[in-house]
């Protein structure tokens, strides 16, 4: 029993050290030190979060990335600070855009105010977007590893055009949002993932991805991963 148990005790410690990303959402330390919110260490001690994080093996931060929220949160030009950060702290940014003004998920993939609706227009919006925000992050000598084109995109992104009931349109938006990327001046480029939540439930990503590639013109080659939000309660 103790041999089994040690087995098991050596192939989690395993499973950890294979692990390539470990990481956390960090998007709202700015907002949360704003109010006065400070971190401490186990032991008491007040340091930056970046610091703490790094120290404690996390290697990987993942940022929000709104359009144009109302009070600034979020934005391009916060992300970008953020992201500095990370990169002094040795940390590793991984970027989720989610092409709205606010939270998208799969109740709300809301399109930002002052973009097209007519999916060629969008697609080209989206394009543009992507393309000069990557290009931001670029400029600022900042590569994230990973990019993620959409948040929870289960039921679509930027409703009503790039619903599922239009897969045609989804594939059309994504595959522009991939090439913003691939398009950018980022080097190295970053891995492109496609974000869908239901993690646990296999048939859905299958039948989602079936549907989307399908319908064209996005193709395998179009993006690195497959990401999963799950959330077991």
């Amino acid at each position: 029993m103790l041999f089994n148990l040690f087995l098991a005790l050596s192939s989690i410690t395993a499973v950890r050290a294979a692990l390539k990303y470990k990481g956390v959402d960090w998007s709202s330390v700015i907002v949360e030190e704003k109010a006065g919110i400070s971190y401490t260490t186990t032991s008491g001690t007040t340091q930056p979060l970046e610091k703490i994080l790094a120290e404690s093996g996390v290697n990987t931060v993942r940022q929000r990335v709104w359009v144009n929220p109302g009070d600034g949160n979020y934005n391009l030009d916060y992300n970008l600070k953020l992201a500095q950060r990370a990169k002094a702290a040795g940390l590793a940014v991984y970027v989720d855009f989610h092409y709205s003004d606010t939270w998208a998920d799969p109740g709300h993939q809301a399109i930002p105010s002052g973009w097209p609706t007519a999916v060629g227009d969008l697609a080209w919006k989206l394009y543009n977007y992507t393309l000069d925000v990557s290009n931001a992050f670029a400029d600022a000598g900042i590569s994230p590893n990973i990019i993620s084109i959409g948040n929870e995109i289960r039921s679509g992104l930027l409703l009503p055009t790039g619903s599922t009931g239009n897969f045609y349109n989804i594939a059309q938006l994504l595959h522009s949002a991939a090439y913003g990327v691939k398009d950018s001046r980022l080097s190295p480029k970053p891995r492109i993932m496609i974000h869908l939540d239901n993690g646990w439930d296999w048939n859905t990503q299958k039948n989602w991805y079936t549907s989307v590639l399908n319908a064209g013109p996005l193709t395998t080659s179009d993006f690195d991963m497959m990401g999963v939000s799950y959330y077991p309660f």
